[in-house]
């Protein structure tokens, strides 16, 4: 009898030994994923946020066109379009200048997209030539350049027919780095009752469209040069006039609402 009972005992615990093993195996099916399957406490990757080209063309739309096809063209290879802001003095240095406030609306609309370098130089267009400043521009292979010509350095120091010189040479520099830059010319800032330095913005903007190059011409936006008003909108330090905070933020507002298309 004794004999019988341990035998139960013993055919029990087998049972139950495989009734255990079986269910581990199944529950052990059940929580494995299929192949191909993600577990949902994985983490999912995050999709690269796609470039919206037709939002971002827009933004160009006031662009020469030749810049409109290169920049879409940037946007195909995945590559930066860098745009260069050259001049003098009158571009200003500051957060409150204008240069630094364009950089900062177009970096803003166009993100990653685009590059822009700022590079002022406290020189006539004639030592910037001689000391060799061209090229660090052209080092910087810009698809675009917004230059202001040193005109009002310029002013006393350097024969119109000289700058002009001077220009052609600065747009030959870069053209020749990259044949498809493109340049685009705008004055300084107007001054107070000036009389001799008209003629010389004047004789710049002639200059640009005999060559062809889009000009900016941003002094319908500031009070007439005869007005005391303009006075409002410059500062003079050190026998130097320059924009105020006023007048570079009304600068900054005219670049900024033709390089960012609305």
């Amino acid at each position: 009898m004794k004999n019988v009972i341990v035998g139960l005992l013993a055919l029990g615990c087998a049972a139950l030994l495989i009734a255990g093993n079986q269910h581990w195996k199944e529950k052990t099916a059940v929580s494995a994923d299929p192949p191909g399957v993600r577990a949902a406490s994985d983490p999912v990757p995050a999709e690269e946020p796609k470039v919206n080209t037709s939002d971002l063309l827009s933004l160009t739309a006031n662009w020469p066109e030749e810049a409109q096809q290169q920049f879409e063209k940037s946007l195909a290879d995945g590559s930066p379009f860098t745009i260069l802001i050259a001049g003098s003095p009158a571009l200003g240095t500051e957060e409150a200048g204008w240069s630094s406030k364009l950089k900062a609306e177009l970096e803003s609309a166009f993100g990653e997209h685009l590059d822009v370098i700022v590079k002022s130089y406290d020189t006539t267009s004639a030592q910037f030539i001689e000391n060799g400043h061209l090229d660090e521009l052209v080092e910087t292979r810009p698809d675009l350049t917004l230059l202001e010509p040193f005109t009002l350095m310029d002013n006393g120091n350097v024969m119109i027919s000289h700058s002009h010189e001077h220009l052609d040479t600065i747009a030959s520099g870069l053209q020749e780095a990259n044949p498809e830059h493109v340049l685009i010319v705008q004055p300084p800032h107007p001054l107070y009752n000036a009389s001799y330095y008209p003629i010389q913005v004047d004789a710049l903007k002639k200059h640009a469209e005999k060559r062809g190059l889009p000009y900016l011409d941003h002094w319908g936006e500031w009070p007439e040069q005869d007005s005391k008003d303009l006075n409002d909108y410059l500062v003079t330090k050190d026998k130097t006039t320059l924009p105020n905070e006023q007048g570079h933020l009304l600068w900054a507002e005219y670049l900024a609402d033709y390089f960012i298309a609305h």
